[in-house]
Order: structure tokens, then C-alpha cells, then sequence
């Protein structure tokens, strides 16, 4: 029945949404207090922009020994990788060798 329809309308006439009035500008709350501890504090941010750290741009908030376990279990984790990659490599390489022609 409801195919019928909506073969039976006219082209033309196509339900319309009510227009929809924008709201006001939207409101944001921001503390001014809260500073970004990554960024430098006595230098202008701009003068630190680039694909390089320049010096005296870095923070004491970034770093530290977090980023070294980081950096050590990502590491550990792709010897691993590979390292059961190649064994699987040599694995399959001894038993094609080893098979009679």
C-alpha cells in the first residue's frame, strides 16, 4: 500500500523538515588558571614551532621514565614480532629443504 503511494505522488511534492533556527554562539568555559604544562612558559610559542625541538622549547613535564618504559616495551615487543616471524621463516625453509624431491 505504501508503495502505491509513493508511486501515485507527484514528483514534486516531498515532505519538508521545518527549518531549523541556529542557536546562539556556543558557550565554552575555560579556566584561565590551568596552563598546558608541555608548552614553554617563558618563550614564545611561536619561536618553537618546527619540525626540530629547538632549545630551551621542551618542558620538565615531558619525558621522564614513563616514556622510556614506553619506548622499552614497544621495542621488546617488535623483537618478538619479528623474532617469531623468522623463526617461522627458517622453520618452514628447513622442512621444504629437508622434504625428498
Amino acid at each position: 500500500m505504501a508503495l502505491t503511494v509513493g508511486l501515485l505522488a507527484p514528483q514534486g511534492a516531498q515532505a519538508t523538515a521545518p527549518p531549523v533556527e541556529p542557536a546562539g554562539p556556543p558557550t565554552t568555559e575555560v579556566t584561565v588558571d590551568e596552563a598546558n604544562p608541555f608548552l614553554p612558559e617563558n618563550r614564545n610559542l611561536s619561536d618553537c614551532v618546527g619540525m626540530l625541538q629547538r632549545p630551551g622549547c621542551g618542558s620538565e613535564a615531558r619525558g621522564g621514565w614513563h616514556q622510556n618504559v614506553v619506548a622499552i616495551v614497544m621495542v621488546t615487543g617488535l623483537l618478538l614480532v619479528f623474532g617469531r616471524v623468522a623463526w617461522g621463516i627458517r622453520r618452514s625453509q628447513r622442512r621444504y629443504s629437508d622434504e625428498p624431491a
